[in-house]
């Protein structure tokens, strides 16, 4: 199908509706009527007070492209991260803050991305020599984050790790696939880092450094309840039906095969060239894929207080722990000794 149809298609994914409910409290703040917006947008202001409550993505994409002109607010992403920010609110801000250091935040927070919006995700690509680099992929073109929501998602990500870990920090650089905004001296202000727009695709750079520091407000407990609560939220979801995250869940039975791509072809009753054709028609590749899945399942198995590294080498994938090692630095920015000692705390 041609990607200008595609794209006109309506989408069945949805996403959370407390992100509709925070910028109609926004325009409140600014002195508009919010339940007469959300009935503008065929919302009805009681069911967003529902906090599992989700809205279809195309309701959600009109909110972001029309609020901005409603509300005559070029900047409107930014301006509701710092609304947002003191209060958390959203579940991968809640899991950032709840965690041990920095790096687990981040992570933990982006495995529920697919809570917020079905259709995207983003993946850990370490990819940048002493970086670890975050990209923002979407299986489906209808769900992709706008500039304002792609905005605010940082935006926000950005002032509760100031706020929880450390007031200086900041993200080494921000790639967005969008124009820049007319006047970008707020966003340099807020983000104080390399800003690149018109990209082919949206990245945040950290510096592998900065995520070993420690969380002020970590709280274990509080964190496996949040991640219970996510797991939960994703059960409800239909599953996606994108290549990518069928090609993803084929690989958590073929993670130790020898010809994983064989694996997973076979499963997805294909030849292995088809496949890779397939992804590529997709926007991605088997390895990149492939990639994510044993960085995912890495992480998981090195948090268990017995991980021994040569163990998760062999589980993942890798005959030889050497090879394993220095696939660890590039999806990560660190060594897996580091990082298992950094997740234990």
């Amino acid at each position: 199908m041609p990607d200008a149809q595609r794209l006109r298609q309506p989408s069945a994914a949805t996403v959370t509706a407390n992100v509709a409910r925070a910028l109609f409290d926004f325009a409140a703040a600014r002195g508009h009527d919010a339940a007469a917006l959300a009935r503008g947008f065929e919302l009805e202001p009681d069911s967003l007070r529902d906090l599992d409550a989700r809205i279809p993505v195309e309701t959600a994409q009109r909110l972001w492209a029309e609020l901005p002109r409603l509300l005559d607010d070029d900047d409107l992403g930014i301006h509701l991260a710092q609304h947002l920010a003191p209060q958390g609110a959203l579940l991968p801000v809640l899991l950032l803050a709840s965690a041990s250091t920095l790096g687990e935040g981040i992570d933990r927070g982006m495995e529920f991305q697919r809570a917020l919006a079905e259709g995207s995700s983003w993946r850990r690509a370490g990819d940048r020599p002493g970086r670890a680099v975050w990209v923002y992929e979407f299986a489906d073109p209808v769900a992709a984050a706008p500039r304002h929501a792609l905005e605010f998602g940082i935006a926000l990500m950005v002032l509760v790790t100031r706020r929880v870990v450390r007031d200086d920090l900041a993200p080494a650089e921000l790639r967005f696939r969008h124009p820049p905004p007319r006047a970008p001296r707020e966003h340099e202000a807020l983000f104080r880092c390399a800003l690149s727009y018109g990209q082919a695709r949206d990245e945040i750079h950290m510096f592998a450094e900065s995520l070993a520091l420690p969380v002020r407000t970590a709280n274990p407990s509080l964190l496996e309840h949040l991640e219970a609560h996510g797991r939960t939220q994703l059960r409800t979801l239909a599953p996606s039906d994108g290549l990518p995250d069928r090609v993803q869940r084929a690989l958590r039975d073929a993670l130790s095969s020898p010809a994983p791509l064989t694996a997973v072809a076979r499963a997805l009753r294909c030849s292995p060239r088809t496949l890779q054709r397939r992804l590529r028609d997709e926007g991605t590749t088997f390895q990149a894929l492939l990639d994510r899945a044993r960085y995912a399942r890495a992480c998981e198995l090195l948090r268990a207080p017995d991980a021994c590294v040569k163990r998760v080498a062999a589980e993942v994938g890798f005959s030889e722990q050497a090879s394993f090692h220095r696939a660890f630095v590039r999806w990560s920015g660190e060594t897996p000794g580091r990082w298992r000692e950094a997740a234990k705390g």
